[in-house]
């Protein structure tokens, strides 16, 4: 938006006046008001109709008027630049105007409307669709067939349901891991949960333990990854060990991080699921022989959530909250589990510390090697003779 006002003191145009008025009527009214109303990392529900009329009220244009003055001006600016032989096309305005013409020409049966402050103060007006069906489905309907890959696509009936719109048609088949099974241990806790209610210091101090008794019993780097940057700070001083830490904060690159573990193995990496050192990065050559995952990662219980959640059982009855709640939990936990073993020759353990996880409900979303060899253990030194077994096992079978 600020980019957009400035864009306006250096192209001269008949309708100069009205972008100006046009951007002033969002900047004052919506993102001001927003900036004093909402708490930070707060996410509210916005009607589209109150921002159009803002502009009938103000301007006596509706807002889809305003935004295609907005897109002409954009042209315009974008004609200029061309002109001038600028590298960069583009124009502020413009996007504005295309942005503004989706949120208000998007319905609310289809998608949220949205309004938020992120933790550094800043405004963003969002809309969200909440089926990518009407992306997916005449893609994959045009084609005579498709394969769509990932290490982690279970139970594949929740990504059938959510990618196709006829989905009876459809013929499911899911294959086990390639990987060797004795090059793995999983390994689930369930003396210990992330279940908000239940994060007391004795959960604090179980997850100490656990931690601490893994990276006394695990040969080879670790990475601990947790469900948020808060809880991570909570638990971090608490842990005591003869190990090199590193901590994933904004900065963090993850070609350092890989050139470090691959230096030394005595590394114990802390981060969070979701984030960019637990998904789309390779730990190459074994460098990580042991992921420790603290928690189930749900998504924040928000207004967008409950709206999914309410959408996706109209769609899919009694399944709404496993499609928009549980089905992405997993996947980011599977997903962190997974920088373990990247190749066929990689070994290591994967420790899940969430009781939840061996729940019948919440096993079953998950993939069936998971399912057939998780380990179940009550207590941190259960869990380090397990880890134990399986590195004495492993040199017993393959000796250095």
């Amino acid at each position: 938006m600020e980019s957009a006002l400035k864009e306006t003191d250096s192209f001269s145009h008949d309708s100069q006046a009205l972008v100006q008025e046009y951007l002033n009527i969002l900047i004052d009214q919506v993102f001001q008001h927003a900036q004093s109303t909402l708490k930070r990392e707060e996410l509210k529900q916005l009607s589209p109709q109150k921002i159009s009329d803002l502009f009938l009220v103000g301007s006596g244009v509706s807002g889809l008027e305003a935004a295609g003055v907005l897109q002409e001006y954009g042209e315009y600016v974008k004609e200029k630049r061309l002109e001038s032989g600028s590298e960069r096309i583009l124009s502020y305005n413009y996007r504005v105007g295309t942005f503004i013409e989706n949120f208000l020409g998007n319905d609310e049966t289809e998608h949220i409307h949205l309004i938020s402050k992120d933790k550094n103060n800043r405004i963003a007006l969002e809309v969200r669709s909440f089926d990518g069906r009407m992306v997916t489905n005449p893609v994959l309907r045009q084609a005579q067939g498709s394969i769509l890959m990932s290490g982690f696509l279970s139970p594949p009936e929740v990504y059938r349901d959510l990618t196709l719109s006829e989905p009876n048609s459809v013929c499911l088949k899911e294959f086990d891991s390639p990987f060797p099974p004795e090059n793995r241990l999983i390994v689930v806790a369930t003396d210990v949960s992330s279940e908000f209610k239940r994060r007391n210091s004795e959960m604090l101090d179980k997850w100490r333990s656990y931690i601490e008794t893994i990276s006394d019993a695990n040969q080879g780097n670790m990475a601990v990854f947790f469900t948020s940057y808060g809880l991570m700070h909570k638990v971090l001083p608490l842990i005591r060990t003869n190990r090199e830490m590193i901590v994933e904060l904004q900065k963090t690159s993850r070609i350092q991080v890989i050139e470090q573990m691959a230096r030394r193995s005595d590394n114990m990496l802390f981060g969070v699921m979701g984030g960019k050192l637990s998904e789309g990065i390779d730990y190459p050559n074994n460098i990580l022989t042991c992921v420790v995952a603290v928690g189930l990662p749900y998504a924040t219980w928000d207004v967008y959530q409950k709206a999914l959640m309410e959408h996706l059982e109209r769609q899919f009855p009694q399944k709404g909250r496993t499609y928009a709640y549980l089905a992405p939990a997993i996947l980011r936990l599977i997903q962190t589990c997974g920088r373990v073993h990247r190749s066929a020759n990689d070994k290591g353990c994967i420790v899940i510390l969430d009781e939840r996880v061996a729940h019948p409900h919440i096993k079953q979303q998950l993939p069936s090697y998971f399912q057939k060899e998780m380990r179940i253990v009550k207590s941190a030194v259960d869990c380090s003779e397990l880890i134990n077994g399986f590195w004495k096992k492993l040199h017993a079978l393959r000796p250095d």
